[in-house]
């Protein structure tokens, strides 16, 4: 019984982290440049110290880490002037008061200094690290594919696009938001699209789906939980009566 408790609670465990993964998935499927998580299942052997059982070993699970899956998503046609998406590898490079981050997410503003910015405020840099400043007198804004960004004919500068050897250094933070300590590359030939967003790689049929197998896994692993509860119970009332 102490086996059935041990296996079941373990799975409990995972079960509800990948229940708040693949919830947070769903809330997000409309998010532009949204990444989805998924949660690693892997099974280990645990010895419990029994004295009536020979064989103690006890298949359990656990999940070390959700990771994330940085395939891209579809690309929305906005028609707004300051949006953009990223073709193929690579991200935005955002100063933030953290530091700098990295998004795919390519829904910008101007602020009130006329810096091209995130919605949340936060500056958008160009290939050199350094922000990007545009005249609002000076005519509509026109990015060429490889990301240069004109006024009235003249580039004002460029849009940093910034790629990584291996994407899973990368760890979400907030906002669609991903920091590093790993020192990125700036990619040479970058493809930007004006007046799109690149939109959410889940697949919400596929999460809705993921959804209904998790609760009822979750719910499979209470009742074998409350099974053994029960069938405890009946032990000691029967040892007791016995007794």
């Amino acid at each position: 019984m102490e086996n059935a408790i041990s296996a079941g609670l373990s799975r409990q465990i995972v079960l509800a982290r990948a229940l708040d993964v693949t919830a947070n998935n769903i809330a997000n499927q409309t998010t532009a440049g949204f990444k989805a998580d998924h949660v690693s299942f892997r099974e280990y052997l645990a010895r419990l110290n029994t004295a009536d059982i020979t064989d103690t070993d006890v298949s359990l699970v656990f999940d070390p880490d959700s990771y994330t899956d940085f395939s891209a998503g579809g690309v929305e046609s906005t028609g707004a002037p300051l949006d953009f998406a990223i073709s193929g590898d690579g991200f935005f490079g955002i100063e933030t008061t953290t530091g700098v981050q990295y998004t795919r997410d390519g829904r910008f503003g101007l602020n009130d200094f006329s810096e091209l910015v995130t919605r949340d405020g936060d500056l958008v840099l160009d290939a050199g690290g350094g922000p990007i400043l545009i005249d609002p007198d000076a005519g509509p804004i026109l990015v060429a594919r490889d990301g240069e960004l004109q006024q009235d004919g003249a580039p004002i500068g460029r849009l940093g696009v910034y790629e990584f050897d291996d994407n899973r250094l990368l760890r979400k933070t907030t906002s669609n938001l991903f920091a590093t300590d790993e020192t990125p590359t700036l990619r040479d030939n970058p493809v930007i699209q004006q007046g799109f967003v690149e939109r959410s790689n889940v697949q919400p049929i596929v999460a809705m789906t993921d959804m209904i197998e998790i609760v009822r896994a979750y719910e499979s692993a209470a009742q074998l939980l409350e099974t053994s509860n029960d069938l405890a119970r009946d032990t000691v009332r029967t040892l007791t009566q016995n007794a």
